[in-house]
C-alpha cells in the first residue's frame, strides 16, 4: 500500500512557537491588607517664621506637602497571633515615617518654610508563615496645616498616611497555577550527583486570604449639617446640637478593605452645657463583614469594627462602633463605644438627603 504523501505549502510549516507547559517564576500574594494612619500634633514654628507671621498686614495662609523621596516602611517587630484555623498568623509591628515641609505666606507670597517630620508606628495581623516576607509601600500622604490653631507659636497639623503591605515569597508556578520544581541537570562532562529535592514553598492560608466578598454595600453622606447627637458628658449622655459632617463607605466594589467611616461633630457655642467643648471625632480603623437587611435587594445594612475617638479637650482613645445604613428611611444611626466595654462615648440617628444615602447589593463571586 502506497504512503499518502501531501506536498508541502507554505501554511503548512510547524509552528515555530507551539503552545505548550511553561514554568514561571513570580512572587506570590499569601496575604494583603491596606492600613492608614492619623496623625494631629502641634509643632513648633522656627524662630524666623514666627517674626515673619508677626510682621505679616495680609492674610496669613499656609500648606503642607510631602518631601519626594521621605517615605519609608519597615518591619520592627514580629510575634504569634492567637486567630483561630490560620497557621502563621503573626502580628506584625510596622514603623512608617514621611517628611513635611510646612510653607507659610502672606498675602500670597512666601514668607518661610520648614520641614517636619513624621513617623507612625502600627500592628496589624498577617498571615506570615516561614519562607515569606513583608513588604510595605507607603501609596498616599496628605497633611493639612489648621491654622485656626496657632497658639504659643506653634501649628497643628493633621496627617493621614495610607500604605500597601502585603506577604509574598518567590514561588515557580506552572500557567495552571500549580507549583512546579526544578528540572533534572543535564550532565555535561562527568555524572553530577542527581538533585531530587523538591523546593519547598510556603503553605496558602486559605481561610484567612484571598478575603470573602461582601454580601451588599452602602454608602452615606452629611455635609457639616445641623443634627443633635448624644455625647458622653459626666455619668451619662446629653444631648448636643451642632454641626455634623459623616462620610462612610462600605464594601467599594464589594470589597470590604474598600470600606471608610468619618464622623466629626462641631459643638455649637453656647450649647447645652456652655462650658464644655462636646466636640468630637471618629474615624475607622477596621471593619467586620456586614450583616445585610433580609429583603431583595436590601435596603439596609449593619457593620460593626474598631476606631479612634476623640472628644475636645482629651487624648484620643480606642473604640468600637456599630452602624447601621437604612436606605428605606434614609437615616444612619451610629453608637460608638469605649473599646472592650459597654460605655457609649457618643450615639446618633441622623437623616441623610435622599440623593446621598445608598444600600445595595453585591455580586458574589
Amino acid at each position: 500500500m502506497g504512503k499518502d504523501i501531501r506536498s508541502i505549502r507554505g501554511n503548512q510549516t510547524p509552528n515555530p512557537n507551539p503552545i505548550g507547559p511553561e514554568c514561571i517564576r513570580v512572587q506570590k500574594v499569601y496575604d494583603w491588607v491596606v492600613i492608614s494612619d492619623r496623625y494631629s500634633n502641634k509643632v513648633d514654628l522656627p524662630d524666623d517664621c514666627i517674626a515673619a507671621i508677626a510682621s505679616c498686614s495680609g492674610q496669613v495662609t499656609a500648606t503642607c506637602e510631602e518631601v519626594p523621596g521621605s517615605r519609608d516602611c519597615d518591619e520592627v517587630a514580629s510575634r504569634p497571633a492567637n486567630v483561630p484555623g490560620v497557621e502563621g498568623a503573626r502580628i506584625v509591628t510596622l514603623v512608617l515615617s514621611t517628611e513635611l515641609r510646612i510653607r507659610f505666606f502672606c498675602a500670597g507670597s512666601s514668607i518661610c518654610e520648614f520641614t517636619v517630620p513624621v513617623s507612625f508606628t502600627d500592628e496589624v495581623i498577617l498571615c506570615n508563615p516561614p519562607g515569606t516576607e513583608i513588604n510595605c509601600d507607603i501609596f498616599d500622604v496628605d497633611c493639612a496645616v489648621v491654622l485656626s490653631r496657632l497658639l504659643d507659636n506653634r501649628v497643628l497639623i493633621d496627617v493621614v498616611i495610607c500604605a500597601d503591605v502585603q506577604v509574598e515569597a518567590e514561588v515557580k508556578l506552572e500557567v495552571e497555577a500549580k507549583f512546579c520544581g526544578p528540572r533534572q541537570a543535564i550532565p555535561i562532562e562527568n555524572l553530577r550527583p542527581q538533585c531530587d529535592r523538591f523546593p519547598l514553598f510556603p503553605r496558602q492560608c486559605p481561610t484567612f486570604f484571598p478575603p470573602a466578598n461582601c454580601g451588599c454595600q452602602g454608602s452615606a453622606s452629611l455635609l457639616n449639617e445641623l443634627r443633635t447627637v448624644n455625647v458622653r458628658s459626666g455619668g451619662g449622655l446629653t444631648s448636643v446640637d451642632g454641626r455634623l459632617t459623616l462620610n462612610t463607605v462600605i464594601c467599594d466594589q464589594c470589597t470590604l478593605s474598600g470600606s471608610s467611616l468619618t464622623a466629626v461633630f462641631q459643638d455649637l457655642p453656647g450649647g447645652a452645657d456652655p462650658a464644655v467643648d462636646q466636640s468630637f471625632t471618629f474615624f475607622a480603623t477596621q471593619f467586620n463583614q456586614p450583616v445585610c437587611g433580609a429583603t431583595d435587594p436590601p435596603t439596609n445594612l449593619v457593620i460593626t469594627g474598631v476606631g479612634t475617638f476623640k472628644l475636645a479637650g482629651q487624648e484620643e482613645t480606642n473604640a468600637q462602633f456599630q452602624m447601621t445604613i437604612d436606605d428605606a428611611t434614609n437615616t444612619v444611626t451610629l453608637t460608638i463605644r469605649e473599646e472592650g466595654g459597654t460605655e457609649i462615648l457618643a450615639s446618633m440617628t441622623v437623616a441623610i438627603p435622599a440623593e446621598n444615602i445608598f444600600v445595595g447589593d453585591c455580586d458574589q463571586f
